[in-house]
């Protein structure tokens, strides 16, 4: 599940020295998982009959072009992208420094953000900055809408650019990367642009939720730990292999509030909610209003359900997090970013297990699926 969900967390030790058939079993159900997904979010979830495109708009972009006239034409478009990227950052990480087995491994670890490794180490297995900022594009790439590369590549050229969701994705990540690294450079012996660098790679692989760690963060003191806890809930863009919340629900809640808080400044005036150019109505503020508080109390069960079985509670509240999200690691010494989620009882790994699917299908699609009136009609 961990897989195949392109969650990332491991139960599995030994990496450096295991068979290869079991290392890229294991990056195959990464790379299947998110093309999977893409597809189910183009091709599958429209047909849902909740509200027409309603459902399919929770997880995709709630106002973005028809890229193509038909779904199964942009799910074909998708795949050759998919596999081109794929195959491009293959390339780039064998010229970075990693072996092809390694750079091929890593790539559909990377386009899917999965998390899977073929190291123990994860990405600190390997000291080249150039295998470091490789990494940091191809997980970003993969956490950009793929319906807006398609678009991209049938003539609109600033398809991605334009985008308001991209733009705040790209400037939320350099911005933290920013400041994280300023504050890692004086709390640490780092030079600055190595700080920047390692602070980059973590911050981009937990906010896409890759999973991939460069080195142990939590050991870098209360500051870092909380706000790694913070950016597990981020996410990448919608129409993207990336878990999370999104970006564009941050966006959309930023609207609605500004606009809240105009109404209540200048109550006569006529405030008009938009997001990237269209105007937010009433269903799109109920579907982010409904997704929050399920994604809320899933999160809230998970972690109190782990804490009863005997989890302490930063593992706890992290497990249920990073499960949720589809990040990978959590927080502390049992499954942070140098730990492993082989010591838990079984109760908690399948508890985790649920929390997984949960995330990956964002939670509503399972509930409108368990619901029997939708398969009334």
């Amino acid at each position: 599940m961990s897989g195949i969900t392109t969650t990332g967390s491991t139960i599995l030790t030994g990496l450096d020295t295991a068979s290869p058939g079991l290392l890229i079993w294991r990056s195959m159900l990464h790379w299947l998982g998110g093309i999977g997904f893409i597809g189910m979010a183009v091709a599958i979830l429209p047909l849902l009959r909740v509200g027409g495109m309603r459902l399919f708009q929770t997880e995709s972009s709630d106002w973005s072009e028809k890229v193509t006239p038909r779904s199964h034409v942009a799910a074909k478009y998708i795949l050759v992208l998919y596999l081109g990227l794929t195959g491009v950052s293959a390339l780039a990480l064998w010229v970075a420094g990693m072996t092809p087995f390694e750079a091929i491994n890593h790539a559909m670890s990377f386009i899917s953000t999965g998390g899977f490794s073929t190291s123990d180490a994860s990405l600190a297995h390997w000291p080249q900055p150039a295998i470091h900022w490789v990494s940091v594009v191809v997980m970003i790439l993969g956490s950009l809408p793929f319906t807006l590369y398609v678009a991209t590549l049938r003539g609109n050229r600033r398809a991605l650019l334009k985008d308001h969701q991209v733009r705040g994705f790209i400037g939320f990540l350099v911005i933290t990367w920013l400041i994280f690294g300023t504050w890692l450079c004086f709390n640490s012996d780092y030079s600055w642009w190595e700080a920047f660098r390692i602070v980059a790679v973590n911050v981009t692989s937990v906010v896409t939720t890759t999973g991939l760690a460069l080195g142990d963060y939590t050991l870098w003191g209360s500051f870092s730990v909380l706000l790694f806890f913070y950016l597990t809930f981020v996410g990448g863009c919608s129409g993207s292999t990336a878990g999370g919340l999104k970006i564009f629900r941050f966006q959309v809640a930023s609207s609605l509030l500004l606009g809240s808080l105009k109404q209540l400044i200048h109550p006569r005036a006529v405030i008009r909610k938009k997001y990237n150019g269209h105007p937010i109505d009433e269903d799109i503020a109920r579907s982010l209003l409904t997704f929050s508080f399920f994604f809320t109390i899933t999160i809230g069960g998970i972690a109190l359900g782990l804490a009863l079985i005997g989890l302490d509670w930063t593992t706890a509240l992290s497990g249920a997090a990073t499960a949720v999200c589809n990040v990978g690691p959590g927080l502390g010494t049992i499954i942070g970013p140098a730990g492993n989620f082989s010591t838990l009882p079984d109760a908690a790994k399948w508890l985790l297990t649920v929390g997984m699917l949960l995330g990956r299908l964002e939670i509503l699609t399972v509930l409108v699926l368990l619901t029997p009136v939708f398969w009334r009609y």
